[in-house]
């Protein structure tokens, strides 16, 4: 999926994660790379951050869907 901004970026993000769950946690390990990698904070500053990080470090492309269902499995 293509967002034409930030916005459209952060109310798809919001809308499945809702307003309690703001905060967020994605280390490397979880996927099995021995890399140190760990990102937490806002649930948009975690997902810009890993997304530059796989991209940069391993050579992979994690969408903003791929990444906001890997954090909604961790927060059950």
């Amino acid at each position: 999926m293509y967002f034409s901004s930030k916005v459209d970026r952060i109310t798809y993000i919001r809308k499945f994660l809702g307003k309690n769950r703001n905060m967020a946690k994605i280390t490397c390990s979880d996927y099995g790379f021995e890399c140190p990698y760990i990102i937490e904070g806002d649930v948009e500053h975690v997902i810009d951050e890993y997304q530059k990080h796989s991209d940069e470090e391993h050579g992979i492309e994690y969408s903003v869907e791929t990444l906001t269902q890997v954090i909604l499995r961790q927060q059950g």
